[in-house]
């Protein structure tokens, strides 16, 4: 076999493994929390590798999903994730036909299963984090919202190597850097007035600079949430 072969049969027997380990302690490593609801921890192993799960956010449908702008993903207290591996956050849209709905006609609005996408991770080292999911502005999720349709959000988790998770750019918790990057924004918006009069060290701008600022960055805003987190890296 090749050398590729063997890490990955090496890789599959470790998380066996990890997911015998916590079968004996619990049924599985994760727990959600969104703001003003029970914390939750049913999440469901998805396939018999034990690499990913799923977890169905049922008791939150209809317009309810678009006032939740942020979760809380975190490993259970005591539990650990494969050496070198992360766990990976993905969502994805689910729309039915109400269950009370007449026989179906072809104005009925159809059945809507979207592809997962990806919402952040976390590690061993960096064991929770809080994420934007940005569901307020998503244009498929206001579709099926306003349709007759139930909407359910699935959440998925899937255990990858820490290189791949770099890999896809996956930034893990902004959320404490999210101050940082809206002054940076401001400081920038304001140096793009400066005339260069007020000696080193100073700055001259028009008085209303930051209504103007503000303005702007809200406008933004609307058509982006997270604009300014989109240079995180510079």
């Amino acid at each position: 076999e090749s050398k590729s072969d063997i890490s990955s049969l090496v890789e599959a027997s470790r998380r066996n493994t990890y997911i015998k380990k916590i079968e004996g302690t619990m049924s599985q490593p994760f727990g959600l929390l969104i703001p003003g609801a029970p914390v939750r921890t049913d999440f469901v192993a998805s396939d018999p590798s034990g690499s990913r799960f799923a977890l169905a956010l049922s008791g939150i449908t209809g317009r309810d999903i678009s006032a939740v702008s942020e979760l809380v993903f975190f490993l259970l207290p005591g539990v650990s994730l494969p050496e070198d591996t992360g766990a990976m956050l993905f969502w994805q849209i689910i729309s039915v036909p109400a269950s009370n709905n007449m026989t179906s006609t072809p104005f009925a609005p159809p059945s809507t299963t979207t592809e997962f996408e990806l919402m952040g991770a976390i590690t061993n080292d960096r064991p929770s984090g809080s994420f934007r999911t940005g569901w307020a502005t998503n244009e498929t999720l206001s579709t099926a919202m306003n349709s007759s349709n139930v909407v359910t959000i699935n959440l998925g988790v899937s255990l990858e190597p820490i290189s791949q998770i770099r890999n896809v750019g996956v930034r893990i918790d902004n959320t404490a850097n999210v101050a940082r990057f809206i002054a940076k924004d401001l400081f920038n918006y304001m140096s793009s007035f400066d005339n260069g009069t007020g000696g080193a060290g100073n700055m001259v701008v028009p008085r209303n600079i930051f209504d103007r600022w503000m303005n702007r960055f809200e406008a933004r805003s609307r058509a982006d949430p997270h604009f300014y987190l989109k240079k995180a890296d510079d």
